[in-house]
């Protein structure tokens, strides 16, 4: 688990990790890492700068990565949610690099989907779809609390974000799964409700969700050659789920010829 000093969500919930769950300080050099701490074979790495830019990721040493983050909504609409690294299209304000993906881990965001859905609290849980940096190798997710400035803030919310991301954590470490498919999700906005319902209801594991907005670059020129890269870092891709109405007709052609041309199978939803 990696948590920001930038920020008071994530502070908040590493604060009660190390406390509830006994960890221990430790060392290591990597740049921007402030403090570590461990017990058994979890860590939590306390950085100094924002996580979309942290790419020592990658030298933590580490099977998986899994942020503790605020949630920024412009409507301010309380949430909790998870969701993959990259960027599908030219734009790159958040780190990472313009049509590059970071390495997923679908089967346990899955189980931070539900670990979070899990939390009593009366708000949005669902998917995010995959966006901003930063660039890793090394299979990662974020799990975020907030939408406004109150929730962000709330030390309660956080307490509970932090508990789930900790079971969430020791689950992984002892290798269990609780999915049925692993997926791609295209179309849809940024907060993907069927496919977080399908998540939640059947056991979809998402991989990467390829929103309609990201289709296209700032000149107007399509990405959907982004969908081959997504694909290729799936590791056992059962098929992809298109969102169909959300799609015009010529989006549809064209993500259709992508898929068959890798030979994956589709549904719609």
């Amino acid at each position: 688990m990696i948590s920001s000093v930038k920020d008071v969500a994530s502070s908040n919930m590493a604060r009660y990790i190390v406390k509830e769950y006994g960890f221990s300080e430790t060392e290591i050099k990597v740049d921007h890492v402030k403090e570590a701490f461990s017990i058994g074979n979890l860590s939590l790495f306390i950085i100094d700068t924002e996580s979309w830019k942290f790419t020592g990721a990658d030298e933590l040493r580490v099977n998986l990565a899994i942020f503790l983050s605020k949630h920024k909504s412009a409507k301010g609409i309380p949430a909790l949610t998870t969701h993959s690294l990259g960027n599908w299209n030219d734009r790159n304000e958040l780190g990472g690099k313009p049509h590059m993906l970071s390495a997923s881990a679908p089967e346990q965001m899955l189980m931070m989907l539900r670990r979070l859905n899990g939390i009593d609290a009366d708000m949005e849980k669902v998917y995010e779809a995959t966006h901003h940096g930063p660039l890793l190798n090394v299979p990662s997710f974020f799990a975020e609390l907030g939408g406004s400035d109150d929730i962000i803030n709330n030390n309660e919310l956080a307490e509970r974000v932090g508990s789930a991301a900790y079971e969430t954590a020791l689950d992984i470490a002892d290798g269990k799964t609780d999915s049925e498919k692993i997926v791609i999700g295209i179309g849809s906005n940024h907060y993907p409700e069927k496919f977080s319902k399908l998540a939640k209801e059947k056991g979809y594991a998402f991989s990467y969700m390829f929103p309609k907005y990201a289709m296209f670059n700032q000149d107007g020129s399509g990405n959907f050659h982004m969908i081959s890269q997504a694909i290729e870092k799936t590791k056992d891709l059962d098929l992809a789920v298109i969102e169909w109405k959300s799609l015009n007709v010529a989006a549809r052609n064209e993500v259709l010829k992508s898929l068959n041309d890798a030979g994956v199978d589709h549904e719609k939803v």
